[in-house]
């Protein structure tokens, strides 16, 4: 559970540091700007680089494990069937053992892609407050 909650910890950050990026965005000038837009494009881009990666490499894991969990459970199941009533108190415990555990190994994952999304809209706004600077110096206001 520390692990969750480090990792709701870190998408909070992410979230300020995004909001403090865009408050100040206004005061920066064009260049300044256009450099911390182009970090927040880099930073998306290797974020969704990474979670390409985990991604391709929890789905791996995920599926060598449902089969492998496919697999105990067949047996399981060949061994209870003449015992059900007696065990159904364990198979109880098994499934909710096992929906815990995809819960746990997917709440990451969706922590990493709100963080993603999370740099995503810093990136526009920044981008927005760029372009109305530069209209608005256009116009000569």
């Amino acid at each position: 559970m520390t692990q969750m909650t480090d990792r709701i910890t870190q998408l909070t950050d992410w979230s300020k540091h995004a909001q403090e990026q865009v408050q100040s965005a206004n005061a920066k000038d064009q260049e300044d700007l256009t450099a911390a837009i182009e970090q927040v494009r880099r930073e998306t881009e290797q974020r969704a680089e990474q979670l390409r990666r985990e991604g391709a490499e929890q789905k791996a894991a995920a599926a060598a494990s449902l089969e492998e969990a496919r697999t105990k459970w067949q047996e399981h199941v060949a061994k209870v069937k003449s015992h059900l009533q007696e065990r159904k108190g364990e198979l109880d415990v098994k499934r909710a053992e096992l929906k815990a555990d995809d819960a746990e190994g997917y709440a990451p994952f969706a922590i990493d892609y709100a963080g993603s999304a999370i740099l995503k809209a810093e990136y526009a706004a920044l981008e927005a407050v760029r372009a109305r600077t530069e209209a608005e110096a256009l116009a000569g206001r």
